[in-house]
């Protein structure tokens, strides 16, 4: 094979555009910190990394509804506690409102008593996060209960949040109707009332009547109670899973994207070293022209 001038001179410029070109992608890959930025550099990894930084999301999202759900599932476990003690102290009082040797001083005063935990159960019905009601349901918008102990959430509201995850819905809500009415649809407010009315005038028959729809809705809240515990645990290991599958997915991800930065400035001394030499060389090498005699 011949090698004439001209050959030597397209090679020379060849080599010199493919150590310009390897010199663009490092110097690429030190400004953006990633090993490669368009599908064309490595359809297989870029298309890998894709998928990842998308389970990445999807796991941030999950994430975010699970913690927005813990908070809810916080304050139902606090709220249904609180409700549990006053439902035990209502109980207490109530017998002491039996007691046939109480004087009217007495019962006036249990029945004071009484008025204020009821205004107190409205308080904890009406607890709410970011403006929204817990018990309120499908309608958590507006007041659970109002300063007249009535309830405000119709039966077609009673519906208990749920969060999805993975394609699976996990139900966590609470509503007024699991805690705070019986099954028969007394309300607590109602029954603490007629309650109050009967220690006082000593109607010993309501009392009982009324003491058992207290175990009623004791016995509900204190099922939702432990339904709320549980989903509560369930929520602390799939936060725990989540985070530790996005440490992993987060690491993997940084092995397959990012560059090695000591490296690359190294390779890109290599360049700049390789492309002066080329450049030395291509100057012996390609004839002058008249150009350069201007």
């Amino acid at each position: 094979m011949r090698i004439t001038e001209n050959l030597l001179s397209k090679q020379t410029l060849q080599d010199i555009n493919d150590i310009l070109r390897r010199y663009n992608e490092l110097n690429s890959q030190l400004t953006s910190g990633k090993k490669f930025r368009y599908p064309s550099d490595n359809a297989a990894i870029v298309s890998k990394v894709s998928n990842l930084d998308s389970r990445l999301r999807e796991i941030e999202r999950y994430t975010s509804n699970v913690q927005t759900a813990q908070n809810y599932v916080n304050m139902y476990d606090s709220s249904i506690q609180e409700i549990s003690s006053i439902f035990y102290r209502i109980k207490e009082l109530s017998v002491r409102g039996a007691d046939g040797t109480l004087s009217g001083e007495d019962r006036n005063a249990i029945a004071e008593e009484l008025d204020k935990i009821n205004t107190h159960l409205v308080s904890i019905a009406n607890t709410e996060i970011g403006g929204n009601y817990i018990f309120g349901g499908a309608q958590n918008n507006k007041k659970v209960v109002t300063d007249d102990f009535e309830i405000t959430v119709p039966p077609f509201a009673n519906v208990r949040s749920k969060v999805s995850l993975a394609g699976q819905e996990i139900e966590y809500g609470v509503t007024v109707y699991d805690v705070f009415v019986t099954d028969s649809g007394s309300s607590i407010f109602g029954i603490i009332d007629r309650l109050s009315e009967a220690i006082k005038s000593g109607d010993n028959e309501l009392i009982q009547k009324e003491l058992g729809n207290i175990e009623e809705i004791q016995s509900k809240a204190l099922k939702s109670l432990a339904k709320v515990g549980s989903v509560e645990r369930m929520f602390d290991m799939t936060l725990k899973r989540m985070g530790d599958f996005n440490s992993f997915t987060t690491e993997f991800l940084s092995k397959e994207s990012d560059a090695d930065l000591a490296e690359v400035i190294m390779n890109l001394a290599m360049q700049q070293i390789v492309l002066q030499a080329a450049l030395k060389a291509a100057g012996s090498i390609i004839p002058p022209t008249l150009i350069d005699f201007i």
